[in-house]
C-alpha cells in the first residue's frame, strides 16, 4: 500500500526510485540492520554463525524426513495388502456359507493396527521433520531478508487495537511485512494474539525486563524453540485455533441422559455378539435382528451428539493432539529464566501432560474411525464412538477448566520464544536498559528500521533532550525523516514488549507512545484528511495531559493540510503545549519556517536536526545522515523533474529566496 510520505528509500538516485516508492518502510523489498552510524549494514560474523547452523539442521531434518517418509510408505502398502486380505476373509462366507473364515479376520486385524501404530510413528516423524525443516528454511529467510511473505501477517490478532492504536498502523505493526510478521514464530491463534497484546499494550519496567530475561535464555535454546514450534505444526502449516477445544472444554453442556447412554454403549455391544453367538451355533435368527435394531436406533438417535464433539476431539487438524504435544513441550522443558517457570508453573500441577496425555490417547483411538472398513464393521459393532465420546465427557468434567490456563502458558511461552527468535536471528540487537527514575531520557546508538533491509539501511545515533524537550527533524522529501521516527516508535515498541531492539545501544525511560504518522481521510464517516489529522492532535494533547514526561510522541509533517501561517501557529502552540505538560517528542516537517519553533519555546528546549541530499546537476542522492541544524535546501521541484513533470517553474520575486532549487 503506498505511503506518500514515507521519505527514505534505499536508491541513490531519483531515476531508480520515484518519489513514494518505496511506499512504506515495512513493505519495501529491503528490511533492517545496521553498522557504524550513518553507514549501511553489513551481515557479521554471528550473523553467518546463525546462517551455518541453520543451514546445516535443515539439511539434517530434511534427511530425516525422507527416511521417515519412505518408512511410512512401506508400511502403507503392507496395510492395504492385509486389509485386502481381511476382506476376502470377510466375504468368503458369503459365497461358502461356512462361518470359519472368519475367525481367520483376529490375527489380521491385530496385524493391520499393530502395522498402522508403526506407520503413525513413522508419520508423525515425518512431520515433526518437516516442521524442523520449515523452522530453519524461515529462519535463513529472514536472515536473507526474504521474509515478507512468511508465516501470519497478524491482521487477525492486531484487529482488537487497530481502531483505536494509532501507532498499530502508523508503525506497521500488523499486515504484510510488518514488525509482528518478522517476529511471529507462533503456531497458535493463542500465541499470536499474545504476542500482539505485548506489542499494543506496554508492559511494567518489571515485566519488561523480566521477559528480555526470558529472550534472552530462549535465544540460546535453539532446540526448545525448535521443538515448540515442531510440536505445534500441521503437515499444512495451519496456526492452531484453540477455541473449539475451549469451547468443548468449558462450557457446560452436559450429554442429555448420559447415564443411560453409559448403559446403553456397553449393553449393545454385549446384546450384539451373544444373539450372533448364538445364532452361528443354529439358534434362531430374531434375536439378532431386534439386537442389531436397537443398536442401529441408539446409533441414529446419538449421531448428533456424538458428531458434534468427534468434530472437536478428532477434527481435520487434529486439534486436540497439537495440543498435547505442545503442553507437553513447554511441561518438560528444562529453562533458567525465572519469568519462563513461572509460564511453566500451571502446566507442572497435575502434570497438565499427564492429563492432555490421557485424553490423547482417546483421540488415537477415536481416529481408527477414519479406516474406511473399521467404520462399517468393528466401530458400529462396539459403539466405538459413543463409548470414548463418554469417556472424553468424564475427563472434560475433571479438568475442563483448566485448559484455558495451559493454552494461555503456551501463549505466553510462543511470545517468549518469538523474541527469542529475533534475538538470535539479529545479534546485533541489543536488549534496552530501562531508566525508572529518571524522566524523559531516549539515548540510543546505531539506532536503526528493522523492517528496511539490514545491508541497505543506515543507522544513526539520537538522543533527546529529556522532559519537555523537542527534535525538530527537517530535510528534503525521501531524505530519511519518517523513517527515523518510526524507527524511534518501533524501539519503543520492542522494548516495553520486552524484546531487543534495532539499536548497538537504547537507554530509555518506560514511554508510551503517541503517533500522528499515516493519517488518512474516510469517506464512510466524512471525515478529511485535516479532520482527522485534528482527532489525533487532540488525543496526543490529552494524553501529553494524562502522561506528563512518560508520553513520547511522533508527529510527521504536522498539520500540513492547511496554510504556512495557520499552520506555524497552530502547530507551535501544539508543542508549547506538550512541552510544558513535559512530553518529549520528534516533529518531522518540510517546512523551513517551522524550524523556528525553537524561539518559541524555552532555551534548550528545542533541538533541530535534518536530513540532506547530495545533488550534482539533475540527479540527487541521499546518505541518510542525522546532522545537527535545520535543513538549508528542499527538493520538491527537482523530484517533480525527476518523474518527468518538465515545466517552467517559476516563482514570484517575494518568494524566490524561499525556494532552493
Amino acid at each position: 500500500m503506498a505511503d506518500p510520505k514515507t521519505d527514505e528509500t534505499s536508491a541513490p538516485t531519483p531515476s531508480a526510485s520515484a518519489p513514494g516508492a518505496n511506499a512504506r518502510p515495512a513493505a519495501s523489498d529491503e528490511p533492517g540492520a545496521t553498522a557504524a552510524p550513518g553507514q549501511g549494514g553489513r551481515e557479521g560474523p554471528d550473523t553467518a554463525k546463525v546462517r551455518r547452523t541453520y543451514t546445516e539442521r535443515r539439511r539434517t531434518a530434511q534427511a530425516a524426513a525422507d527416511a521417515a517418509d519412505r518408512t511410512a510408505d512401506r508400511l502403507g502398502n503392507v496395510r492395504l495388502a492385509l486389509a485386502l486380505v481381511g476382506l476376502v476373509l470377510l466375504l468368503w462366507p458369503l459365497a461358502s456359507r461356512t462361518a470359519s473364515p472368519w475367525w481367520g479376520l483376529l490375527p489380521v486385524a491385530v496385524a493391520f493396527f499393530a502395522v498402522g501404530v508403526v506407520q503413525d510413528r513413522a508419520l508423525e516423524r515425518r512431520r515433526r521433520h518437516r516442521a524442523e525443516v520449515r523452522y530453519h528454511a524461515e529462519g535463513l529467510a529472514r536472515i536473507d531478508e526474504s521474509w515478507r511473505d512468511l508465516g501470519d501477517t497478524g491482521e487477525a490478532a492486531g484487529n482488537p487495537w487497530r481502531n483505536t492504536l494509532h501507532h498499530a498502523d502508523d508503525l506497521d505493526l500488523f499486515g504484510r511485512a510488518s514488525l509482528f510478521q518478522l517476529l511471529n514464530r507462533a503456531h497458535t491463534q493463542r500465541g499470536q494474539d499474545t504476542l500482539a497484546r505485548w506489542l499494543c499494550e506496554p508492559a511494567t519496567v518489571d515485566e519488561a525486563t523480566a521477559r528480555q530475561r526470558a529472550a534472552e535464555n530462549l535465544a540460546e535454546n535453539l532446540d526448545f524453540r525448535v521443538g515448540l514450534a515442531a510440536a505445534a505444526a500441521s503437515e499444512d502449516a495451519t496456526s492452531l485455533d484453540d477455541q473449539a477445544i475451549r469451547r468443548w472444554a468449558e462450557v457446560d453442556a452436559p450429554i442429555p441422559v448420559e447415564g443411560l447412554l453409559r448403559v446403553l454403549a456397553w449393553l449393545h455391544p454385549v446384546a450384539l455378539f451373544a444373539t450372533y453367538l448364538v445364532y452361528q451355533l443354529g439358534g434362531p435368527g430374531q434375536p439378532l435382528a431386534i439386537a442389531v435394531l436397537a443398536q442401529l436406533s441408539t446409533l441414529f438417535f446419538t449421531r448428533k451428539v456424538v458428531g458434534s464433539r468427534l468434530e472437536v476431539l478428532s477434527g481435520p487438524e487434529r486439534a486436540l493432539r497439537r495440543a498435547a504435544r505442545l503442553v507437553e513441550a513447554v511441561e518438560t522443558a528444562r529453562l533458567e529464566a525465572e519469568w519462563l517457570r513461572e509460564v511453566q508453573a500451571p502446566l507442572q500441577e497435575g502434570p497438565a501432560s499427564h492429563q492432555i496425555r490421557r485424553l490423547e490417547r482417546l483421540v488415537n483411538l477415536l481416529d481408527a474411525r477414519l479406516n474406511v472398513i473399521f467404520a462399517l464393521t468393528i466401530g458400529p459393532a462396539l459403539m466405538w464412538d459413543l463409548n470414548l465420546v463418554l469417556r472424553a465427557e468424564r475427563w472434560r468434567r475433571t479438568h475442563g477448566l483448566r485448559v484455558t490456563t495451559w493454552f494461555e502458558a503456551v501463549g505466553r511461552m510462543e511470545a517468549a520464544a518469538s523474541m527469542g527468535g529475533l534475538a538470535y536471528e539479529r545479534p546485533e540487537y541489543a536488549f534496552p536498559e530501562f531508566v525508572s527514575d529518571e524522566p524523559g531520557v531516549f539515548e540510543a546508538e546505531s539506532l536503526h528500521h528493522p523492517l528496511i533491509d539490514r545491508h541497505h539501511v543506515v543507522a544513526n545515533d539520537l538522543t533527546l533532550n529529556g522532559p519537555g524537550s523537542v527534535l525538530l527533524l527537517s530535510g528534503s522529501n525521501m531524505s530519511g525523516k519518517s523513517t527515523l521516527l518510526r524507527s524511534v516508535g518501533l524501539a519503543v515498541v520492542l522494548a516495553r514488549a520486552g524484546g531487543p531492539v534495532p539499536a548497538r545501544r537504547l537507554r530509555l525511560s518506560p514511554f508510551e507512545l503517541a503517533t500522528s504518522v499515516r493519517v488518512v481521510d474516510s469517506l464512510a464517516e466524512g471525515t478529511s484528511h485535516f479532520f482527522a489529522e485534528l482527532k489525533r492532535l487532540k488525543h496526543i494533547v490529552d494524553e501529553g495531559r494524562r502522561l506528563g514526561p512518560g508520553l513520547l510522541y511522533l508527529l510527521d509533517e504536522v498539520l500540513h493540510g492547511t496554510n504556512s501561517r495557520e499552520r506555524y501557529i497552530g502547530a507551535v502552540s501544539v508543542i508549547r503545549h506538550l512541552s510544558q505538560q513535559g512530553a518529549v517528542g520528534i516533529v518531522t516537517t518540510h517546512d523551513l519556517g517551522l524550524a523556528r519553533v525553537a524561539e518559541e519555546l524555552p532555551p534548550n528546549a528545542t533541538r533541530n536536526c535534518h536530513f540532506s541530499d547530495q545533488v550534482e546537476g539533475d540527479d540527487f542522492s541521499f546518505d541518510y545522515r542525522l546532522r545537527e541544524g535545520p535543513v538549508r535546501s528542499t527538493n520538491a521541484l527537482r523530484l517533480m523533474r525527476a518523474v518527468g513533470i518538465d515545466l517552467d517553474f517559476h516563482a514570484p520575486e517575494a518568494d524566490k529566496d524561499a525556494t532552493n532549487r
